[in-house]
């Protein structure tokens, strides 16, 4: 679980400024500066995973993935797509690895 002050509230969601989008077979990314506050946050819906469980299950393996690149300076939301929760932590940690590298660069 990520630490409070690295976590974003549903204000951060708006639409406010340029922002970068990037996009996987089983991911969206979008990545905005931040002067306020940055952080990351998961979004799974439920036309990704219709139990909860698998929701919540789902949107922990992310922030975990996530976490090394969440920093105080930008904003990243990770949007799941259809067939997220099929894949293994294995596969989710190295597609979604390989999105925030495009995005943020290497691990600060």
């Amino acid at each position: 679980m990520l630490p409070r002050n690295m976590r974003l509230s549903r204000a951060h969601f708006a639409p406010s400024g340029p922002e970068k989008r990037l996009a996987s077979p089983h991911f969206s990314l979008s990545v905005r500066e931040s002067s306020s506050q940055g952080g990351c946050a998961a979004v799974v819906s439920k036309k990704v995973a219709k139990l909860a469980v698998s929701r919540h299950r789902l949107k922990r393996r992310i922030l975990v993935s996530a976490r090394p690149w969440c920093s105080s300076s930008c904003a990243v939301v990770v949007y799941a797509r259809p067939g997220a929760a099929e894949l293994s932590f294995e596969e989710l940690h190295a597609e979604l690895s390989s999105l925030l590298t495009r995005a943020l660069g290497q691990v600060r």
